[in-house]
């Protein structure tokens, strides 16, 4: 399987529904093995395949860790966890009950996503034992290096990101939004808080990482990436609001996204036909209007 590595992590394509550069999963090859961001059960063989090309046990791995619930970042954690038996599952606290019993969680996805999360598959259910529920700030030990476990709520109120200090790379789940062709842009699906989301950025701005590690997608040079998205979200909550204001619609969020945002532009042309992407772009503009209209 082809793959990008940064010191010890190696990122890979799950390549769901066989479109790339739309979900990646990755692997640390520390003394104490993890997954990072296991995606959903479709990504789970993939994710085995990658394992056993890089010489790593599945019961050698410690921890799988799940940046939110969404089946495109988490929704394979519990399938995953069978596979890898003495792996234990690292998540935001409010995470944990979605994990244990999951059928909440998924009659929402196929209310929002439809096909898509039949295509993603039912999360497992996970044994609450396996779980590991962080507090911001807590360090785990891979043995060569430490990952410290931040709350990052906005993007989703039980979302976390991970730091692998000695290495510097910070894997962002959806908290520092999506990233494709040198452009990054917010994803803000229901029930998106701005106000929270700034915070988790700024939070994560004062690491200084030297990598970001995004699930959507691949590696990037942090450079001023953080910043950039947080002058972008105070930029899009901005003509969020003037368009609630305007009892504007989302296609008129769309049309004026479209408009004064080059890089959504962009980004739109270029992904508007890839199922994946086109399904949490609706949400995205669902959840922004929707923070818009809380605050009119």
């Amino acid at each position: 399987m082809p793959y990008e590595k940064k010191e010890k992590v190696y990122c890979f394509d799950s390549e769901i529904f066989g479109e790339v550069k739309s979900i990646s999963f990755y692997i640390i090859k520390a003394e104490k093995p993890a997954v990072v961001e296991p995606g959903p059960n479709a990504a789970v063989e993939k994710i085995l395949h990658a394992l056993e090309e890089l010489k790593i046990g599945k019961d050698e791995v410690a921890y799988i860790f799940v940046t939110h619930i969404h089946l495109d970042h988490g929704g394979g954690a519990g399938l995953l966890a069978k596979f890898l038996p003495d792996a234990r599952v690292v998540c935001h606290p409010k995470a944990v009950k979605h994990l244990v019993n999951p059928e909440k969680l998924w009659i929402a996805s196929l209310n929002a996503l439809g096909k898509v999360a039949e295509g993603y598959g039912k999360p497992d259910p996970l044994p609450e034992e396996r779980i590991v529920a962080v507090k911001d700030g807590i360090e785990i030990d891979l043995g060569d290096d430490l990952m410290e476990c931040l709350l990052t709520p906005g993007h989703a109120p039980h979302h976390a990101s991970y730091f692998l200090k000695n290495d510097r790379i910070l894997f962002t789940g959806d908290s520092a939004g999506v990233y494709a062709f040198g452009r990054i842009i917010p994803t803000t699906p229901p029930p998106f808080k701005l106000e929270d989301a700034i915070i988790s950025l700024e939070k994560m701005m004062r690491l200084k990482p030297k990598v970001l590690a995004f699930t959507h997608f691949g590696f990037a040079e942090n450079g001023d990436l953080l910043e950039a998205l947080k002058v972008k979200l105070q930029k899009w909550g901005e003509i969020a609001l003037g368009v609630a204001k305007d009892e504007g619609n989302i296609q008129t969020l769309h049309s004026k996204l479209l408009e004064k945002d080059g890089d959504y532009k962009e980004l739109y042309e270029l992904t508007k036909d890839s199922v994946i992407i086109s399904g949490f772009h609706q949400l995205t503009l669902l959840g922004l209007l929707e923070y818009a209209k809380s605050k009119v």
